[in-house]
């Protein structure tokens, strides 16, 4: 009995590790802040990504192409979220086809970017920017931390 408890253990823990996706590093080339990324979201799907930073940096997150607007609503179906987000520490801002992150902390932040169309495998360029001037900041003005 007991040696079967752990293999239904073993076999729900690799379910899960299976289903949990992780995150895609964006990792930039030596000296770079700035990397476009063409990446494919299924169907109704979510990729994730995962950038490293410093305390007050600013993550930029864009997409252009293949992003059209759903017939079904009047956004477009490709939107990007962060997953990590710290509530007075971090500050984001998100619209339609981009995202901008002020860092509360160091670390790394994971974003998703989903395709809600349930039909159509989309593909389009992420484009991934970091700098040290709050001035990029595209959410105005910080919270007190």
């Amino acid at each position: 009995m007991k040696k079967l408890s752990i293999l239904v253990g073993l076999i729900i823990a690799f379910v899960f590790s299976t289903n949990a996706q992780t995150p895609t590093a964006v990792q930039f080339e030596k000296g770079a802040s700035e990397k476009t990324l063409t990446i494919t979201v299924k169907a109704g799907g979510t990729n994730k990504y995962s950038v490293s930073v410093k305390k007050e940096q600013v993550i930029n997150f864009g997409v252009e192409g293949d992003i059209n607007v759903s017939k079904a609503t009047e956004f477009p179906v490709i939107s990007i979220n962060l997953d990590n987000g710290v509530e007075k520490v971090d500050n984001w801002q998100d619209g339609e086809g981009y995202l901008s992150i002020l860092a509360g902390k160091n670390g790394k932040y994971i974003v998703s970017v989903s395709n809600s169309d349930k039909k159509r495998t989309r593909t389009f360029k992420l484009k991934v920017k970091v700098t040290n001037d709050k001035g990029d900041f595209a959410g105005g003005e910080e919270v007190d931390q």
